[in-house]
């Protein structure tokens, strides 16, 4: 039974139709009660009082007239005679006999049809008082009394009996018509709950199975629910969560598939084609700056529609300083003091005051334009659309600086230039400065060997008071290793905006790397957060090296190794069950050291390594130093251990210490 009850539902439809219309019969019933018992009990009273009056009035003959009973015979019967609602009236004396009385016949049903005595109307009288009548007639009959009081003396007792038949008919009547009204109001209730649910559980449904679908993937799902209510607000953030949904599952993929080739052409085709379907463009134009005359561009893509015939745009001055200071898609609005830039467009399809001019902004400068002209939708994009267009257009100039830095570099002499090629890819993954984060003092720096490796380290500035650091080494060497960590810091740049947990960020990379790296390949890495407003750092490694960590109030060190495998090593499930995250409160001096083996495993002529202990031995002798000059004793130390011996392997430290 009980499984049974657990299975069985109710729909909302129907609750809501059933507690409708329980409300409809409550107020109803209410209603009635008011309406129609109130007021038969106010009748009956009015006529009570009617009685009791005519009975006083009749009590007082006693005081005005004779002793004689018969003056109040004519006098009732003409009483009887006015009010037909009287069945009769009896008057007694004070030994309570019966001395004057008379009878309404009409109220009677009498088996005989002859005249009735005197002698039997009193008999009748006295029945009737006495309320010997039958039981379903007790209820259509009442009664006053009035005593006959003449100065201290009671002389006898009025009584007059009268019909309440015509009352209780009439509340039948009513009561009759009363159930018909219910019976139809009723049904209309049972009409308008129905209606009223409907409106309130369609929407329901709606929503019910968009999320349905969004739990299958199916992620382009919108409702179309008007009602200004909380479920028109509940109907606004599904669609904002839906979109959001949409706009990640549209990053990752845009920003894996970025990751599959370097190839210039191919990275243009898919960064037009990827953005015009997020976008829902008409048309979209990807221009590029032409190599041999940079003060042009060339049109490189065009879709859906293909353009066969050779476009050229002005690439002037004018319009770099305009991208440069807004760096953000420019619309006609931007080019309202500039219409000679506008104009310049009047070459390409539909391309109108609605349209969005998308520079591609590679170290200060413009190499490039993705044009998108009015939304199939609308005919002008929401502000929305614009700041996501913004973060593509980002990953997407990523790719383009590594794609054209490489299409450069593969010009050159393939042998000769192959480690030059790979080193400056690898530079140019580096951090050109350091960056400003009050309270913290920060350095770093990533010496190639001679044969180029695939060290990387970056800066992520996540917000006023927090930095994001990364270390990483690619085994092996050469172009391969260092375009990995290409790959790695595109992916990187789309991952940190999304995640501020290490170990999820770690998760996540893993699971993007592991299906486009070479199995013999792999990549350990440390990831940590620095939150200066908590004083706080969160870090994990993925088979990475420590993380060297001085407290300045009782000047231990501690190499902090939470467990972490090496990325692209295993799959999803196995790396996750293999990475653990660490927190660290840290204070004003205290001070972490970031760094890969080319450190501890640097070697002299002897093979001797030089050890992480040597490394902690050189931490604490500058303790009291800051981040660059750490830095440069660590670089200064390495340097006098392995002497004339050649460098095997990159060197690269990252030092930080809260100030």
């Amino acid at each position: 039974m009980k499984p049974l009850l657990k299975n069985f539902k109710i729909s909302l439809k129907l609750k809501i139709a059933f507690l409708f219309v329980l409300l409809v019969v409550v107020m109803m019933t209410i209603v009635g009660y008011i309406f129609m018992v109130r007021e038969l009990n106010l009748r009956v009273e009015q006529v009570k009082e009617r009685m009791e009056r005519l009975a006083r009035n009749i009590a007082t003959i006693r005081s005005v007239e004779t002793e004689d009973w018969d003056v109040y015979q004519t006098y009732i019967d003409n009483q009887i005679t006015v009010n037909p609602d009287i069945v009769y009236i009896a008057i007694f004396d004070e030994q309570g006999e019966l001395k004057v009385h008379s009878l309404n016949t009409d109220w009677l049903d009498l088996e005989t049809q002859r005249p009735l005595t005197n002698y039997e109307q009193a008999n009748i009288v006295l029945r009737l008082d006495q309320r010997q009548v039958a039981e379903e007639s007790q209820k259509d009959i009442e009664s006053q009394s009035v005593n006959i009081i003449i100065g201290n003396q009671n002389l006898g007792m009025v009584n007059i009996g009268f019909s309440l038949v015509d009352l209780n008919d009439e509340m039948k009547s009513n009561l009759y018509r009363s159930l018909l009204l219910d019976v139809f109001f009723i049904f209309l209730a049972i009409i308008f709950s129905f209606i009223i649910s409907s409106r309130i559980v369609i929407p329901l449904g709606k929503l019910t199975k968009a999320m349905e679908k969004i739990s299958r993937g199916d992620l382009k799902q919108k409702l179309q629910i008007e009602s200004r209510d909380e479920i028109g607000e509940m109907a606004k953030t599904f669609n904002f969560m839906a979109n959001g949904l949409q706009e990640k599952q549209v990053i990752e993929n845009f920003s894996r598939d970025l990751g599959f080739t370097f190839e210039l052409e191919k990275i243009s085709s898919l960064i037009t084609e990827r953005i015009a379907q997020a976008l829902n463009s008409r048309q979209a134009y990807f221009l590029l700056r032409e190599k041999e005359q940079a003060s042009h561009f060339d049109l490189v893509v065009a879709y859906p529609e293909k353009i066969n015939r050779k476009i050229i745009l002005t690439r002037s001055q004018q319009l770099c300083d305009l991208a440069l200071k807004n760096r953000k898609p420019l619309t006609g609005k931007d080019f309202e003091a500039h219409p000679e830039l506008l104009s310049q467009l009047g070459e390409l399809k539909s391309i109108n005051e609605n349209a969005l001019i998308c520079p591609l902004i590679i170290k200060d400068k413009v190499p490039g334009i993705l044009i998108l002209s009015e939304s199939k939708k609308d005919k002008s994009y929401m502000e929305s659309e614009i700041n996501f267009l913004n973060t593509l257009i980002a990953q997407g100039s990523v790719a383009i600086e590594n794609a054209m830095l490489y299409e450069e570099l593969t010009e050159q002499e393939r042998l000769k230039h192959e480690l030059e090629i790979a080193r400056k890819v690898h530079l140019s993954l580096l951090p050109q400065k350091n960056p400003q984060i009050s309270g913290l003092d920060i350095d770093g720096i990533c010496i190639p060997a001679m044969e180029v490796g695939g060290d990387y380290y970056d800066y992520f500035v996540l917000d006023d008071h927090t930095l994001g650091i990364v270390v990483a080494d690619v085994t092996g060497k050469g172009t391969s290793a260092a375009f990995y960590m290409a790959v790695v810091k595109g992916i990187m740049l789309s991952l940190v905006p999304i995640y501020s947990s290490p170990s999820q960020l770690l998760k996540e990379l893993n699971r993007r790397l592991f299906g486009i790296m070479d199995r013999k390949v792999f990549i350990t890495m440390i990831y940590a957060t620095v939150d200066m407003r908590k004083k706080v750092i969160k870090f994990a490694r993925a088979g990475h090296n420590a993380l060297i960590m001085r407290n300045s109030k009782n000047a231990k060190i501690e190499c902090l190794t939470p467990k972490g495998i090496g990325l692209g090593l295993a799959h999803n499930g196995l790396f996750d069950q293999h990475i653990s995250e660490q927190k660290i409160d840290f204070q004003p001096g205290d001070m972490f050291l970031f760094y890969t083996d080319g450190i501890s495993e640097a070697m002299n002529e002897q093979l001797e390594e030089f050890g992480e202990h040597r490394l902690v031995e050189i931490v604490a002798q500058l303790k009291d130093r800051t981040a660059n000059h750490i830095r440069e004793g660590i670089i200064r130390a390495v340097n006098q251990f392995v002497q004339d011996a050649p460098q095997h392997d990159d060197i690269t430290l990252v030092t930080l210490k809260a100030t």
